[in-house]
């Protein structure tokens, strides 16, 4: 059986297990993604690239903070910074997106196959206000120092965004068309809505909190 899993950082667990029951793509969502500190970061896809049997790291994390450089919200172990670089490598010599997340996830050897949502620079911000004036904070950003009250809606800010081809093909040749959907935050919405406006026909489950044996009998049971 062909299944898609639309999942970010906390689907992890789920993909590899569901990996030795099906034949499995994950696409993780991109808006978290940013630049920093002169490396494409890539939180989300770099949560299913990293091997949980390693103990992290923090020397290069630790070195720029000694040198007060790069925002804390932005900070990474070590494996992701080598992951980082490559995948910045890659993207400074006209490889796409999908193309670096394919070259990493080789050498992974993950089990299934990984693909980001776009290959197109897209930002999930939020617009907020405070002493200094109104300006758009990165998702990541705002969520590490949330404010009180309600969370203004947030926006993709982006020249050009779109699903890749691949994704969308993905989709089409899933089982029933249907994409198993980890969680229901704004960068989840976000995916959804951007796939359904590619694959109208695409059916949509929430397994947020669904073991393997229930994502499948969620995803084989009729419309």
């Amino acid at each position: 059986m062909r299944l898609v899993l639309l999942a970010g950082a906390a689907g992890t667990g789920l993909a590899r297990e569901l990996a030795d029951r099906c034949e499995l793509t994950v696409v993780a969502p991109t808006t978290r993604d940013s630049w920093a500190d002169g490396l494409k970061r890539s939180p989300d896809i770099d949560a299913f690239l990293t091997d949980p049997a390693h103990e992290p790291t923090y020397g290069v994390a630790r070195a720029l903070e000694e040198l007060a450089f790069g925002a804390a919200w932005q900070r990474a172990h070590d494996d992701e910074v080598a992951l980082r670089i490559m995948r910045t490598e890659l993207l400074h010599a006209d490889f796409t997106l999908t193309d670096a997340v394919s070259a990493l996830a080789a050498r992974r050897d993950l089990g299934f196959t990984l693909l980001p949502l776009s290959d197109d620079r897209g930002e999930m911000r939020y617009v907020v206000t405070d002493d200094d004036g109104s300006r758009a904070v990165h998702h990541d950003e705002f969520h590490a120092g949330l404010p009180e009250g309600d969370a203004p809606e947030p926006a993709v800010v982006a020249l050009t965004w779109g699903v890749t081809d691949r994704v969308v093909e993905a989709v089409r040749a899933s089982h029933e068309t249907t994409v198993a959907v980890h969680g229901a935050d704004p960068v989840l919405r976000h995916a959804v809505e951007a796939i359904a406006a590619q694959v109208p026909e695409a059916r949509f489950v929430d397994v947020a909190d669904a073991g393997v044996a229930e994502v499948l009998r969620a995803v084989t049971a009729p419309r």
